[in-house]
């Protein structure tokens, strides 16, 4: 959907940045945001003076599963280091210029973000919130947003409720998940390691974090009245894990579903 295809590259500079005149007209962002954890390990190759086509884990899928789980189509990515050529090395710098000499000096200074705190009135908060593992005033900062009181309502309001993460497929997985297996968090997003019995590999909460935060935001977009809505289309869908590039990538894959269970059904 993306219009890749294989054989097709994305093209970076070395400071992660895309080279777009060098790319498909359009890119798909599912498949581009799986490729910032091996532009790190790039840097940490090209800073200690190893070549970074010797990585391992070199190898990534998208986070669409693939037309056979439900989805629109997946595609895997392999990255490696090629020399730019020294015009066209010239004629990149010369265009980033304005943005690193004008542009970004521009930004520089007070946080707007910041001074939109101060002005306003708190809620009260409830005993819950106070409970919760930060000081007063940044607990009143927190509240000077209503997108995050939104937030600290759900997660007193679902508090007895779990996000269950369940493994509906393992492929030669070497942290040994196997189909069948639950991870368990809180609305908080917590995994909450006593009740999911075992440790839990983090390159499957990598991914999985994309469909924990849908849920967290219908948590918070729900109605105070009747049952919410945590169901969809989307949850129909089985996720992977970071290793979802096998059999062509340093590790092997699991698939899972994401939901909600309520207090009465643990």
């Amino acid at each position: 959907m993306g219009e890749n295809y294989e054989g097709r590259p994305l093209y970076f500079d070395a400071m992660g940045g895309l080279i777009r005149r060098k790319c498909p007209p359009s890119i798909c962002v599912h498949g581009l945001s799986q490729l910032s954890p091996l532009i790190y390990s790039y840097y940490d190759h090209m800073l200690r003076g190893v070549d970074p086509n010797r990585m391992v884990f070199h190898t990534v899928a998208c986070t669409d599963p693939g037309i056979k789980q439900g989805g629109l189509g997946s595609c895997t990515f392999r990255l490696s280091r090629e020399r730019m050529p020294l015009l066209e090395f010239v004629l990149h710098n010369f265009r980033l210029i304005p943005y690193l000499f004008v542009w970004n000096r521009r930004q520089r200074g007070g946080c707007s973000a910041a001074q939109e705190l101060s002005g306003g009135e708190s809620p009260h908060p409830t005993e819950f919130m106070r409970r919760l593992p930060m000081s007063e005033g940044d607990l009143d900062a927190f509240l000077a947003r209503p997108e995050r009181e939104k937030r600290l309502r759900a997660m007193e309001r679902f508090r007895d409720h779990r996000i269950v993460l369940r493994v509906v497929e393992a492929v030669a997985c070497p942290a040994g998940h196997t189909s069948g297996e639950e991870i368990i968090l809180d609305p908080c997003g917590r995994v909450l390691m006593e009740e999911t019995g075992r440790d839990v590999c983090i390159l499957a909460l990598h991914k999985a974090w994309f469909r924990v935060l849908l849920l967290l935001e219908r948590m918070a977009q729900a109605p105070e009245e009747g049952e919410p809505d945590l169901s969809g289309p989307l949850f129909d869908i089985p996720i992977s894990c970071y290793g979802g590039a096998w059999p062509l990538g340093a590790c092997g894959r699991i698939l899972m579903l994401v939901g909600v269970r309520g207090a009465g059904s643990r």
